[in-house]
């Protein structure tokens, strides 16, 4: 690829209902109809506990099934601190992976899939780089997104905004002349890559993907 751009996931390319809180009542739903929580009686406990949390520890690469157990004591602690029981609270983390990752829960963001587009037609690849559970490539393919390679950290064992994780995408985007970082947060996507030489565009209320890709393309100009 003569240029490439990163893009981040969530809150860039798409965004999920509840995300991991509603995904937990979501699995809750389906085991134990009627128990009348709400995603913010799971949230506090499930702010700390994910790979992304420790951003600066690297792990052993894993596969999906050492991945999702890992996340599983996370997932049963959250919902024994909304006073689940605990047999419960443990057929319920079972189901969570496949209520994340149902892909009606799944919204692209505006712009989403002309931004890819626009860029794939002026031959400037997209790697999706994301902090991520081992799914990701499957519901990017799912969600007809345009990408040319999927980096979820589930996989590759380092988050953003760890420097060997953008190593590793522009490694997949065989070390373009130019590249660029699109992402929502601040500090894992922009700083992160910028620590590592790689200009970010940041995505906020007045600039979406697709603006962002717009821009990328004049800078050629």
């Amino acid at each position: 690829m003569r240029a490439a751009v990163l893009w981040d996931f969530d809150g860039t390319l798409a965004s999920r209902t509840g995300m991991w809180s509603g995904a937990l009542i979501e699995a809750l739903d389906a085991h134990a109809p009627g128990h009348g929580l709400e995603p913010d009686d799971v949230r506090p406990a499930l702010r700390s506990g994910f790979p992304w949390h420790t951003p600066e520890l690297e792990r052993a690469p894993e596969s999906a099934l050492q991945w999702w157990d890992a996340m599983m004591p996370v997932f049963v602690a959250a919902y024994r601190a909304a006073g689940v029981p605990d047999a419960e609270a443990r057929s319920a983390a079972g189901l969570v992976p496949h209520h994340y990752y149902a892909r009606d829960r799944w919204r692209l963001e505006p712009g989403a899939t002309d931004a890819l587009e626009l860029l794939r037609d002026a031959g400037v690849g997209s790697v999706v780089v994301s902090n991520h559970g081992p799914e990701l490539p499957a519901l990017v393919a799912e969600l007809g997104l345009v990408a040319d390679a999927v980096i979820t950290s589930a996989a590759v064992g380092v988050e953003k905004p760890h420097p060997r994780i953008f190593g590793l995408a522009l490694e997949r985007a065989a070390h373009p002349a130019r590249v660029w970082m699109v992402g929502d947060n601040a500090i894992a996507d922009i700083a992160g890559a910028a620590a590592v030489g790689i200009p970010g565009i940041l995505i906020d209320g007045s600039t979406g993907p697709l603006d962002a890709a717009e821009h990328i393309l004049a800078s050629f100009r």
